[in-house]
């Protein structure tokens, strides 16, 4: 929940930010556990660094964490994939170094921010993060990890004026995070930037937003698409996740700002998507070919030609460094991409339906095991006020009495106060049906016997009730238990070595009630950490 994923390190943070339902896929968690936020707060404020509150100092601001959480749930990262992710507003680098560690080492990693200092602080923070190389460019400065942390580049510009007719804004981006709050026409251009299918994530006026691009319009629709606002929801889909309130994005001053497109070469051939992949290395591979390829039809002696062999390699590695990311990727129209998210969104809803019926099978073991719990204590709970009721009645004498009927031996409790304990805890255990009940206290000289007599009187009458309710569900409990269970249960009573002094002892209705457990502990013969099987029969309870 909103505002209370507070703690007091990183481990907590996320602990509560899952447990309060902000972060759910794996993958996410991870990125948060591997990314401390300590890093990347504002100076002089690392003692509050875990506090689930946005930060601020100058023009340093980092969000709160469950706004990172929301956002990045809602942009659905594919770990270890080939993604494009462009931060407009990246601020402190916090989100960008978890996106990161997400995506894995084969993505696109931008960020784009405008002010001087901001951006000192990210690389310092970045450093503090992780050991790094930083490789400066003008206005750019990429950042090479040690590991096989993607790299990240970070662009000195105004996110409001990327031009989309150069770098890598051609070929867009899979997904974009914006990280400060924007007017809806100021969102037109930035969505401008998405590639089809891709995933925006940002503040809107005061609500945090959630827009996927279904296809690209023709160049016919995208002339007509600035009259007709129809056209532009026909290209996009949209999504309110929540109310927030974040400072606009600076429009001053109004710097041009084009990201580079990365040249491709084939030491980067593992960071482009899989399609262009594929392409390239059939392409290089039939350049080095020197087998004749003949046309379907038995060709005449002059017309054998090595189609390897007309291009050399040198050539199309100078070709393809001109290409972009999408190059090879076949366009897509609206039913095809339509299509595709059907069957994203069907085994998505089937891993839910799993995960929903595996934990309604542990909702109903616990709910059996607490109804049973609950049974056994109102047993117990009986039992002690008759014993309690008979020591009443015998006087403080000392004397040791049978915790349970039918001549069995129970546990030897020497003073009232235990016996009172251990009756108000069966009480709590039991659900509070005693509601009516007097509590016991530990000082029984201010208590008559004619209160004792009352008191069991009322305690019996209230848990004959219960019984009469309860037993039949016990006996539908006990019969719905799988006999497996039970030999196991049997063949562990018989695998532990008690002494004689211990056994336990049988009445007629076949209960078994363990003797003198305390003997058998102090004799050596069980650790006082061992597990102990009871068996139960319907008739005990």
């Amino acid at each position: 929940m909103a505002w209370r994923s507070s703690g007091t390190n990183n481990a907590e943070m996320v602990d509560k930010l899952k447990r309060y339902g902000v972060i759910s896929n794996d993958h996410v968690e991870g990125g948060f556990r591997r990314v401390d936020r300590k890093f990347f707060v504002p100076r002089g404020n690392e003692n509050i660094a875990h506090s689930d509150q946005p930060l601020k100092e100058g023009n340093i601001h980092i969000s709160a964490p469950h706004i990172y959480g929301s956002a990045i749930e809602a942009l659905d990262l594919a770990p270890n994939s080939s993604t494009s992710f462009l931060n407009i507003g990246c601020g402190t680098g916090y989100i960008s170094c978890i996106v990161a560690e997400i995506l894995g080492p084969n993505s696109l990693n931008y960020g784009v921010e405008l002010h001087d200092d901001v951006i000192h602080h990210c690389k310092a923070s970045i450093a503090k993060w992780k050991s790094n190389v930083v490789d400066d460019d003008g206005s750019i400065s990429t950042i090479r990890f040690m590991d096989k942390t993607a790299d990240i580049k970070l662009i000195k510009g105004n996110g409001l004026n990327i031009i989309e007719s150069k770098g890598e804004s051609v070929a867009g981006f899979d997904r974009i995070y914006i990280g400060a709050a924007v007017d809806k026409q100021a969102l037109a251009n930035i969505t401008k930037l998405l590639s089809p299918g891709g995933i925006l994530v940002g503040p809107v006026d005061d609500e945090l937003v959630k827009i996927m691009r279904v296809g690209k319009l023709s160049p016919e629709l995208e002339k007509d698409a600035a009259s007709d606002s129809r056209l532009v929801d026909k290209e996009f889909t949209s999504q309110i996740l929540s109310g927030v309130r974040f400072a606009p994005l600076v429009t001053l001053p109004s710097l041009t700002t084009t990201i580079p497109s990365s040249v491709w070469n084939p030491s980067i051939q593992r960071s482009y998507p899989p399609d262009f992949q594929q392409a390239s290395m059939e392409l290089l591979m039939c350049s080095n070919s020197c087998i004749n390829q003949p046309p379907p039809r038995q060709p005449r002696p002059d017309e054998l030609f090595n189609a390897a062999a007309m291009l050399p390699r040198a050539l199309w590695v100078e070709i393809l460094s001109y290409t972009h990311r999408k190059w090879f990727e076949p366009e897509q129209n609206e039913t095809e991409y339509l299509k595709r998210r059907l069957r994203e969104e069907k085994a998505k809803a089937a891993q839910a339906e799993r995960s929903r019926k595996e934990a309604d099978e542990r909702c109903l073991a616990l709910e059996r095991e607490c109804a049973l719990s609950r049974l056994l204590a109102r047993r117990w709970q009986s039992r002690l006020n008759a014993l309690l009721s008979q020591q009443d009645q015998q006087g403080d004498d000392g004397q040791r009495s049978e915790l349970f009927d039918g001549g069995a031996r129970g546990i030897n409790l020497d003073n009232r106060s235990t016996l009172s304990g251990l009756r108000l805890m069966l009480q709590q255990i039991s659900g509070g049906h005693g509601e009516d009940e007097e509590s016991v206290s530990v000082d029984e000289g201010a208590r008559d016997e004619r209160e004792v007599e009352e008191m069991d009187e009322e305690v019996d009458e209230s848990e004959e009730e219960h019984y009469v309710e309860d037993e039949d569900d016990l006996l539908d409990l006990l019969a719905d238990e799988n006999e497996s269970d039970a030999e196991e249960m049997a063949s562990d009573a018989e695998g532990d070595t008690i002494p004689n002094e211990a056994v336990a002892s049988v009445d007629e209705n076949d209960s078994v009630v363990m003797e003198d457990v305390s003997n058998s502990i102090g004799k050596g013969y069980r650790s006082i950490d061992q597990p102990r099987t009871i068996s139960v029969s319907s008739d005990d309870l």
